[in-house]
């Protein structure tokens, strides 16, 4: 089954691509002489995405707290171009595979949005590097897209897989499950969906590759896959949780947030923000 399935995720046609926006939001990205009008030129070509793009701006996630961003200018102007490319990628993502007839797919993303955020929030009290402080959100919002992938390729399989086993009960990660039934994990097969298929920094793939990784020692510093699963934890410890999982838990060590100097009030803070900003979220994602 993993050689099918690995030559299904390298040439099935209708694995859905990068939305043009997103393309040329790279583009631009890309180019050292590009402004911010330049992103607000292209956005504004999409009335119903700019619409989407003030809505979660002015939500926990991305919103400052002060001033209300009332059009797609000022919310351009006041996020800047790195936080609107993961606005954008939070908001078309979700619309790019077909609805699954296996789990709910808007928990699914609020999920993947969730460990977004985490991720963004505490890369720069952990990771040493900038270009990963600018990754971090993206790496978080990719980490589990090897899901979708499966449920894309083999939908019928990975129906019964979802359905036959019940998952809410085995004490078993999914991954290992995955790995039993297929030979290949949703953690594998996103890394090599996104290499063949989107344009993806291959930090970003090489973080959804290792997501489901131990942690490392908590005398070590951290890299920015290992930020990933740490935030995906901290997801699922919280009740971030997505449609597919198992009842494995797999807890921080006690004192591993202490190493990273991160606080309790830190933490606290975080995850009341990111619940917050996910109810806009879940409106804005099932089109309310």
């Amino acid at each position: 089954m993993r050689k099918k399935i690995i030559e299904l995720v390298k040439t099935k046609p209708d694995l859905p691509p990068l939305p043009e926006i997103l393309l040329g939001l790279q583009k631009l990205m890309n180019d050292p002489d590009c402004e911010v009008e330049d992103v607000y030129r292209l956005l504004k070509t999409d009335p119903v995405l700019s619409g989407r793009i003030i809505t979660l701006a002015n939500s926990a996630l991305f919103g400052s707290g002060k001033d209300t961003t009332r059009n797609l200018q000022d919310a351009v102007v006041r996020l800047g171009m790195q936080q609107v490319m993961d606005l954008v990628y939070a908001l078309e993502l979700p619309r790019t595979f077909s609805k699954s007839k296996a789990f709910d797919q808007v928990e699914f993303w609020k999920h993947s949005l969730a460990v977004a955020f985490i991720s963004r929030s505490l890369s720069k009290k952990v990771l040493s590097d900038p270009e990963d402080w600018e990754m971090a959100f993206l790496a978080g919002l990719m980490h589990d897209v090897g899901i979708l992938v499966l449920d894309n390729v083999i939908p019928e399989e990975y129906y019964k897989f979802l359905t036959l086993k019940d998952l809410s009960s085995t004490d078993q990660p999914l991954e290992e499950l995955e790995k039993e039934h297929f030979k290949i994990d949703h953690s594998e097969v996103g890394a090599i969906f996104m290499k063949k298929w989107w344009a993806i920094s291959e930090k970003v793939n090489t973080a959804a590759l290792a997501h489901h990784d131990p942690a490392p020692p908590s005398d070590e510093q951290i890299n920015l896959d290992q930020l990933v699963g740490t935030a995906n934890r901290i997801a699922n410890h919280h009740g971030i949780t997505h449609p597919v999982m198992t009842a494995f838990e797999d807890p921080l060590e006690e004192g591993y947030l202490d190493s990273l100097k991160i606080t309790q009030d830190d933490l606290d803070i975080v995850i009341d923000t990111t619940k917050m900003g996910l109810l806009a979220a879940e409106t804005v994602f099932r089109g309310n």
